[in-house]
């Protein structure tokens, strides 16, 4: 082993290298996770059934420009050891007053949506689990099933993160991305022979203000909120603690791309899917949950042929599934970098930079807004890399907060609205 690990790269097993390689993949799946949820599943399946094949131009436009914007989350991380939000606090701690009042305006009807959608879904894929919810005689009756379900979701991730952390997170978006991957494209493959040649348009028709809104629904909440840039930093600082060992600015890069292209294609899938479906056809999705996903399978289904039911259900779930996840871990994993940036010292950074990938425009940016502080150089990744995090502490009480002020608000607005 020392031989193999000692030796020069293109000296080592080819099978050695592809470990490694995928080893070094994480944050990147994490934020695709994040990204392919509402966004995908309804935006892009309704930019599909409203513009057609020119919803996909869209997507893809609004990807590339904000490429930039994300991938500066884990470039910053991995080039100074810091998060962006201590980035934020070098600017000034208003910066970090801000970021905390949007956090606080969103955290609670995100988590609730996403976990409610997640639940519908799963309601349709297990149908006999809305009878055994019934049979436990659980307050509310019929009527709060999906908000059981959802608490329950909750629990289980809440569990999940408890006992495995980081590394759970990380294992179950690999596991979970390459099959929600695989069922989406072969999915939108299946369809793509479905669409009307009418909907192979270029330019999307913007003639009324409902298409408008939509249109700008699309750009705005596509791949994902800009926000979600600072939980890539902080998954990239967890991937240095938890592995115990830096990689390189390329290799994290490689992973965020990889992670970023992939939300990029499986939105257009979802566009290839809403063309093919409902495309020049005047149905609209349910706001009820367990309504919505089965609308959504059954739609898939009637077109594409009953055997693609369970890929369609199984990839429509996935999808919701790593949003939830992701989510569950984001908010209350910014809140405790955010307490720790905003009452503790400024961080250190490091002083090695990979020349040959950060451009030095960018570079010269980043020195300006660093204070490198010398007497604390000697720090390890891993004591940096959790300074930066912020407290378990705070994690778990942002958690259990974001969580309860979500069920409140699914009690009270499921029986109505969903």
């Amino acid at each position: 082993l020392r031989s193999i690990y000692s030796a020069p790269m293109d000296e080592r097993p080819e099978s050695s290298v592809r470990r490694n390689r995928w080893a070094a993949f994480g944050p990147g799946l994490l934020f695709a996770g994040a990204a392919i949820g509402v966004s995908h599943l309804v935006q892009s399946t309704r930019g599909g059934a409203e513009f057609g094949m020119a919803a996909a131009l869209v997507v893809v436009a609004s990807c590339l420009v904000k490429w930039p914007a994300f991938r500066f989350g884990p470039l910053y991380a991995s080039a100074t050891g810091n998060s962006l939000l201590d980035g934020y606090r070098r600017r000034g701690r208003w910066t970090l007053v801000i970021f905390g009042l949007v956090t606080l305006a969103v955290c609670f009807t995100t988590l609730a949506a996403v976990t409610v959608v997640t639940a519908g879904l799963l309601l349709n894929l297990l149908p006999g689990l809305k009878d055994w919810i019934a049979s436990l005689g659980l307050p509310g009756g019929g009527t709060l099933d999906v908000t059981w379900v959802s608490g329950g979701l909750l629990a289980v991730v809440a569990i999940g993160l408890l006992t495995g952390g980081y590394r759970l997170l990380e294992r179950v978006m690999k596991l979970v991305m390459p099959v929600l991957a695989l069922c989406t494209l072969v999915s939108a493959g299946l369809a793509v022979s479905s669409i009307d040649p009418a909907g192979w348009t270029a330019i999307p028709p913007i003639d009324d203000s409902s298409s408008r809104s939509l249109l700008a629904a699309i750009i705005g909440w596509m791949p994902a909120p800009i926000d979600i840039a600072i939980w890539s930093s902080l998954w990239t600082l967890a991937k240095v603690r938890t592995a115990r060992r830096r990689n390189s600015v390329r290799s994290v890069l490689l992973d965020f791309d990889t992670g970023y292209v992939s939300t990029m294609v499986l939105a257009v899938g979802f566009v290839v899917l809403g063309a093919a479906v409902m495309y020049g056809s005047d149905l609209e999705f349910s706001n009820q949950a367990t309504e919505f996903g089965r609308q959504v399978v059954d739609l898939y289904a009637a077109q594409l042929g009953e055997w693609t039911r369970p890929i369609i259900a199984i990839a429509a779930f996935l999808a919701m599934l790593s949003t939830t996840v992701t989510v569950a871990d984001g908010f209350p994993r910014a809140t405790a970098a955010l307490v720790a940036s905003f009452f503790g010292p400024t961080r250190p950074t490091r002083q090695s930079r990979s020349g040959g990938v950060v451009p030095r425009a960018m570079r010269e940016a980043m020195d300006r807004s660093m204070t490198p502080r010398p007497e604390t150089e000697g720090s390890s990744n891993e004591e940096t890399a959790r300074r930066s995090e912020g407290g378990l502490l705070v994690y778990w009480i942002a958690f259990f907060g974001i969580a309860s002020g979500a069920m409140l608000i699914l009690v009270k607005v499921v029986p109505a609205d969903f």
